[in-house]
């Protein structure tokens, strides 16, 4: 008799029947952020292999902006993001309510601070199986609410029956730090570009995308590019995003009267960026992962990082598809960035070297370890 491990190997799949049905519990699906994108993915790879998805979302009031199948059910719990005690409350009952009428079996919480709605779910259905699903890494630290999420990390750890993280690196701050009772689980997120071809030659223009914020590190950014765009004036500087340090970061690329850096926004159209762009730059203080570098990179973009808490040091290979320099060091990153921006040869050497390396998430692999967790549970 085959087991379940020798269909995985055979099919990448487990029998149909054995299916059971999920909940992913998230803040705002509308948001066009790396999370929402990921569980659009996943869902729908999920869905297309049997498995019945019911999407939930705490607040919002637009349809979700990445496309989920119609076999997908979605429910939204209030228009605006809960405040107080009453009002979160009035939300643990209709996600109890939602859980009770969808049979669900398994509740994802994505993201951590979830716990607080998911653990009274799960007291009062002992059967309820509860993922923790972090999209930030042990060390985050946020502006808003830090102690809070802190306190639904020690909870999610105590009553869990599994916690799952992104990067093997971040896997280790949790067992350094923190006494898990169920299981403390890795999978990576998926490539959302896969069999890319790119079609047109490279510019000289080095690209970064990433909220607006201080965890990005464009700070930095700013102060590298001023010690190399005198020797490159040929060269732009291209940066995606919005996000409240925005007004800064241009008045601190008017102080230091930079010249060839461009602050784009959002973009619909982020491929077109990475398909042109000659490397691309990671100068983040703190990531939750960095898929934008597994996106940069399968299109044949090397890539500079800072080796920053965590992920960067999961995805690349210092020195073979790109590089990774100490956080905060500026002038090495500006460093790297001159030893790519100079030679051409070396770019597409290590750009080939880079889409060849995110073939280790391509999606079909990363729903193979989704669904032996799935039903390891």
């Amino acid at each position: 008799m085959e087991t379940i491990g020798d269909l995985i190997m055979k099919q990448g799949r487990f029998p149909v029947e054995n299916r059971e049905k999920l909940g992913f519990v998230i803040g705002n699906m509308s948001h066009s952020g790396g999370t929402e994108r990921v569980l659009s993915i996943l869902a729908n790879g999920l869905v297309k292999r049997g498995y019945p998805i019911v999407i939930i979302s705490m607040w919002g009031e637009k349809e979700t902006t990445f496309p989920c199948s119609c076999r997908i059910k979605r429910y939204r719990l209030s228009k605006e993001y809960p405040k107080g005690l009453k009002e979160n409350l009035k939300n643990i009952i209709s996600l109890f309510q939602i859980v009770k009428k969808e049979k669900i079996s398994i509740l994802v919480d994505v993201d951590l601070i979830l716990t607080f709605y998911s653990l009274p779910l799960k007291m009062c259905m002992p059967g309820l199986k509860r993922i923790s699903w972090e999209h930030f890494n042990y060390y985050y630290q946020f502006r808003k609410n830090n102690r809070i999420r802190r306190a639904a990390m020690g909870l999610a750890a105590a009553f869990s029956d599994v916690v799952l993280v992104l990067s093997g690196e971040d896997q280790e701050y949790y067992k350094e730090h923190l006494k898990i009772r169920g299981r403390l689980c890795q999978i990576y997120n998926p490539n959302t570009y896969e069999e890319v071809e790119v079609q047109k030659p490279k510019e000289k223009l080095v690209f970064a995308a990433g909220r607006l914020t201080r965890a990005k590190g464009f700070d930095y950014l700013l102060k590298s590019w001023q010690l190399l765009e005198k020797d490159f004036p040929e060269w732009k500087l291209c940066i995606a995003g919005e996000g409240e340090d925005e007004a800064a970061l241009l008045h601190m690329k008017q102080q230091m009267n930079l010249k060839t850096v461009e602050f784009i926004g959002n973009v619909e159209n982020i491929e077109a960026y990475y398909e042109k762009a000659a490397l691309f730059v990671l100068p983040s203080r703190n990531e939750g992962f960095g898929m934008v570098l597994i996106e940069a990179m399968a299109y044949e973009n090397p890539v500079v990082s800072f080796s920053c808490k965590a992920g960067p040091k999961d995805i690349i290979t210092d020195g073979k598809d790109g590089f990774l320099v100490p956080t905060g060091d500026f002038k090495g990153f500006a460093s790297k960035m001159r030893c790519l921006m100079e030679n051409k040869e070396l770019r597409e050497e290590m750009g080939k070297k880079a889409k060849e390396s995110t073939k280790r998430f391509q999606v079909e692999g990363i729903l193979d370890k989704w669904e032996e967790l799935l039903e390891s549970l």
